[in-house]
């Protein structure tokens, strides 16, 4: 009944559920910098943050929700810098990146391709549709002519249907 997923589709899935964790983000970023707008208050964008006062509380916020540690029992240490946050537990190290970079030049590239491709496979399908129609024009003459013929033919009788 259950079959286990390949790991190819695993990549495919966490890739997929990355990329909807990151325009989540970057989307409630959107709102809160709007509302932040809208209310005027001061420019202080918070969908994401972790901080330390003086007292050595901590607060972290994230998607709407807070939460603030006191500090009883030291068993942590947070820093943090411009481009990771560091927290200290015991003798581990947890490296959290705090700056991500996306590199989109593949994706003009790719953009390019398929821009191209898509302009050689239109000219590619006009030049199909003149030589179909060069092939089937004098097909379409004839009957157009015999269609022009029969329809004289018939106005002419009706003229001397009409005339008796």
């Amino acid at each position: 009944m259950f079959e286990r997923v390949a790991a190819n589709d695993i990549g495919i899935i966490a890739r997929g559920l990355f990329i909807l964790l990151a325009i989540i983000v970057i989307g409630v970023g959107l709102a809160e910098h709007q509302l932040t707008t809208l209310t005027q208050r001061p420019e202080q964008e918070r969908f994401f943050y972790i901080g330390r006062n003086r007292e050595d509380v901590y607060s972290a916020y994230a998607f709407g929700y807070g939460l603030t540690l006191g500090k009883i029992y030291p068993f942590a240490h947070i820093s943090r810098t411009d481009h990771e946050l560091v927290v200290h537990i015991a003798n581990h190290a947890i490296t959290i990146p705090a700056k991500i970079e996306i590199d989109g030049r593949f994706i003009g590239h790719w953009l390019d391709v398929w821009h191209r491709q898509f302009v050689d496979e239109a000219f590619a399908a006009k030049e199909q549709v003149l030589e179909y129609w060069n092939h089937i024009r004098p097909y379409i003459e004839t009957a157009i002519q015999a269609v022009r013929t029969q329809a004289q033919a018939a106005i002419v009788q009706i003229k001397q249907y009409i005339g008796e």
